[in-house]
């Protein structure tokens, strides 16, 4: 028996590093999972053909109406939802004083506003259920901050306080909710770092080395889990020590 057997997981952002390795994590631990994304991945769509356990569901985060119908043709193929990973989001570095609105705009568009669409999405669903649980991929820097990403770091402040709102709400219904708050993994989005800035990364994390994107799936899962029945409205840092230092 694998820790999610008879689980209907859906994982948002699925074609992302993170988002990938929770699908695949999933699928490990005995769940049925439907995967969104907005453009899809060779690897992702190769995954699919291989496993029949896992379904591929496209998703616009900015709009409600897409959100909403993706959401249902999610839960229509899964027979209904128990767990919802929310591993999407971009961001767009950019010092403050030269930031422009538009920029911001979109980052926390897709960060909070997208979150929110897919965590509202979901309440019914889980509701008929009988429960669920909900985990948002936050990241460190939505605790500590950095320099050239004031508009990522508040977007994903803004995601840790729609999870701990959304735990006391939601408590009552048997719905729990976390977050995980990476700090630099190996994904998409770090490869961008130039070499001169992954050094001085690597020169703040005590344990010396980025983190892989299974290190942040694996607890994630766990907090899907009923391994985790008891912990609710709580956010889990990934990152190397980064924010003990």
């Amino acid at each position: 028996m694998g820790l999610l057997t008879g689980k209907r997981a859906v994982v948002v952002g699925a074609s992302g590093g993170i988002g990938l390795a929770c699908v695949r994590e999933c699928l490990s631990c005995g769940a049925a999972v439907v995967g969104t994304y907005r453009s899809p991945r060779e690897e992702l769509t190769a995954l699919a053909a291989e496993q029949p356990e896992l379904h591929l569901v496209a998703m616009d985060l900015t709009d409600d109406e897409h959100v909403s119908t993706a959401m249902q043709e999610a839960a229509a193929e899964l027979g209904g939802i128990d767990i919802l990973i929310n591993a999407a989001g971009v961001a767009r570095p950019s010092l403050l004083h030269s930031a422009g609105t538009e920029e911001w705009q979109a980052v926390l568009e897709a960060n909070v506003m997208g979150a929110f669409r897919v965590t509202r999405s979901v309440i019914l669903p889980m509701m008929r259920a009988g429960g669920g649980s909900i985990v948002e991929v936050s990241s460190v820097y939505g605790n500590i901050g950095g320099a050239g990403q004031s508009s990522y770091s508040a977007a994903k402040a803004g995601v840790l306080g729609l999870t701990r709102s959304a735990a006391v709400e939601l408590a009552a219904k048997h719905i729990r909710v976390n977050a995980v708050a990476p700090g630099f993994i190996d994904t998409a989005m770090t490869e961008k770092m130039t070499e001169k800035a992954r050094k001085e990364a690597l020169a703040r994390i005590p344990m010396k080395c980025f983190g892989k994107p299974q290190d942040v799936a694996q607890l994630a899962v766990f907090l899907a889990s009923d391994k985790a029945a008891y912990v609710t409205g709580q956010v889990f840092v990934v990152d190397g020590g980064l924010s003990a230092s």
